[in-house]
């Protein structure tokens, strides 16, 4: 989630800004577009600075966290961004401490299947604490640990962490424990506080309050509740998103060579690792006379868009020009299960967390629909056959009862009118280090199919008549 604020706001950049020259009034000759590309290379390179969405009605959820931004709030659009999970809890905080003050947060280990504390600089994750990572007080329980109760009492779920204003250890050795290291850009110090799938019948936060802010400051004085937050608190107390501005997007769908009507989406369906944001967005030149400009482009895992330091996902750009649905089948992880009441002790999964989100474009950042591990029916080998399309092109046999599950694709239409666009993310969260698989081994783009394997989604567009389910062959519509 990116920042906003109503006393800072950042304009939105302009080809003016970049090149020193005017916008062109029209963008349909090759030569114009052809220019304009390098200013859309430049643009990827300061993409974190661009906001260009109207104010939020952002709400502080305490002194200390704005929010939430969890699945109730995301049905209002502004607070539909950063391609948000709809079973994750977001919570965000913008603060400054004062020379020589130290800042601890308290809180309770939620009822989730996980939770973590992130540090950002300028939308990109640079330090986080794990929710295993986290060294309970005494007399409480880390309920995150493999084996150990996750059905605790509040009184037993107590945790402290340390906020510091400093880079983190090049080594996990040099990591002071329970610290998040959460350095300052001009002077502004970024957390994203998550929950995910809180436990059934529970809130968005777990069933506890949120971390509290407690300063101590230079000369000794504690402070805690609103007066903890005055003392830190930056002004800007809202968040906004990083979005392309609408300019910029129809720079990017006219790249010369490209075809307007899909572009970045291909047939046969790519899949790619997302390593930042500037390669993310070099997916308009694939397949272009000017394709080889990607290989400039750092592979740094470095994130972007508020992500989780401790997540990896692969995208693909998809369009109904080229189908009315789009078939996935491949293979699910293993997860520990913790939605049922009698899930008292945590297992172990080959990863922690597994979801596929529908999204809008680059424009808003906005998720249209997601599932989640645990609503995919599963073979005995754990295949899955998932099914993505609008609800008016959705088969009859698209449904739990076939072993198939449903993904909404939405109606979405981008601003140059472009109906069907959409994109596909996959989440791997906390791939174990014995899964050779997870999203997380890759390290190089080109090479997502061969490190996932089998759990590798192959994906096929088609007509919603030709789908045929595992159990319901008959029944289609």
């Amino acid at each position: 989630m990116g920042t906003r604020g109503s006393a800072r706001r950042p304009r939105e950049l302009t080809i003016r800004d970049v090149s020193g020259q005017a916008a062109p009034r029209h963008l349909a000759s090759n030569r114009v577009v052809t220019g304009l590309l390098a200013l859309a290379a430049g643009l990827l390179l300061c993409f974190a600075s661009v906001g260009a969405r109207a104010e939020a009605a952002q709400k502080q959820a305490t002194c200390f966290w704005i929010g939430p931004f969890d699945r109730a709030a995301l049905k209002d659009r502004e607070l539909n961004f950063a391609y948000p999970d709809t079973s994750v809890g977001y919570w965000a905080a913008r603060f400054n401490l004062p020379e020589g003050a130290r800042l601890s947060l308290d809180g309770k280990f939620p009822r989730s299947r996980y939770m973590s504390l992130n540090a950002y600089i300028s939308g990109n994750p640079v330090d986080a604490l794990t929710d295993t990572e986290f060294r309970p007080e005494k007399g409480s329980v880390n309920p995150f640990r493999t084996g150990k109760r996750r059905n605790l009492k509040n009184g037993r779920r107590g945790w402290q962490a340390q906020v510091v204003n400093e880079p983190a250890p090049p080594l996990a050795s040099g990591r002071a424990r329970n610290t998040l290291y959460a350095p300052a850009e001009e002077g502004v110090q970024e957390l994203i506080y998550r929950v995910y799938l809180p436990d059934r019948g529970r809130d968005s936060r777990g069933g506890v309050a949120l971390p509290k802010p407690v300063v101590v400051l230079a000369d000794g004085t504690r402070l805690t509740g609103a007066a903890a937050c005055a003392a830190i608190n930056d002004p800007v107390r809202e968040i906004t998103p990083q979005t392309v501005p609408p300019l910029y997007y129809q720079v990017l769908v006219h790249t010369a060579g490209a075809d307007r009507a899909t572009v970045p989406a291909f047939d046969p369906v790519h899949w790619e690792n997302f390593f930042n944001t500037p390669l993310a967005l070099s997916i308009y030149k694939r397949g272009t006379s000017s394709e080889g400009d990607r290989a400039l482009l750092s592979q740094e895992q470095s994130g972007g868009q508020y992500s989780n330091d401790d997540a990896r996902y692969i995208t693909t750009s998809i369009n109904r020009g080229f189908g009315e649905i789009l078939v996935l089948r491949g293979k699910m992880p293993t997860f520990p299960a913790t939605e049922g009441k009698r899930r008292t002790r945590m297992k172990r999964g080959q990863v922690r967390y597994w979801s596929l989100c529908q999204n809008e474009t680059p424009t808003t950042t906005s998720v249209v629909s997601c599932l989640r591990d645990s609503q995919v029916p599963l073979t005995k080998k754990r295949k899955y056959t998932i099914v993505v399309s609008t609800k008016a092109n959705r088969p009859k046999n698209a449904r739990a009862a076939c072993g198939v599950a449903w993904l909404s694709w939405g109606n979405f239409v981008d601003t140059l009118g472009r109906e069907g666009t959409g994109l596909l993310i996959m989440r791997n969260l906390l791939g174990a280090p014995g899964f050779k698989h997870a999203i997380q081994r890759i390290t190089k783009l080109g090479t997502e199919r061969q490190v996932m394997g089998d759990y590798f989604p192959k994906s096929t567009y088609m007509s919603r008549a030709d789908f045929k389910s595992p159990r319901c062959t008959g029944k289609k519509r």
